[in-house]
């Protein structure tokens, strides 16, 4: 795992905490048998006192047209996985709670990167 420097955010704790939750326990979780997962945890200020964090894994991936449908409540998009098909919706919900956006794009290494916005700490600069 690699956790480059992330910027502090204008954010609930334990909201927060439940979204980095997901989508790293995602990124463990649907890493294909036999492989040892790999995560990429970057953040980047956007310039406007937003931060960018990019969570980017070497897992299964996003099956093709299910990049938007996967934050769908109930939704599960790959076979053989436990889980409910919640947790996805619930970083998005957690996401426009604090006026940011989360997507989800191909990994160009493989896999899937979930990219989020969150409000600075210190605001616009």
């Amino acid at each position: 795992m690699y956790i480059g420097p992330l910027t502090t955010v204008e954010a609930d704790l334990s909201m927060i905490r439940q979204l980095l939750t997901n989508l790293i326990g995602n990124a463990i979780k649907y890493t294909p048998p036999g492989h040892a997962a790999y995560v990429d945890i970057t953040g980047t200020r956007t310039g406007d006192g937003r931060v960018c964090v990019e969570i980017a894994d070497r897992g299964i991936g996003i099956p093709p047209g299910e990049h938007q449908a996967i934050f769908a409540g109930f939704h599960r998009a790959a076979t053989g996985y436990t889980g409910t098909g919640l947790g996805l919706a619930i970083c998005q919900r957690i996401a426009e709670r604090h006026g940011g956006t989360i997507t989800a794009t191909d990994n160009p290494g493989g896999g899937a990167r979930f990219t989020f916005t969150l409000p600075t700490a210190d605001g616009p600069p």
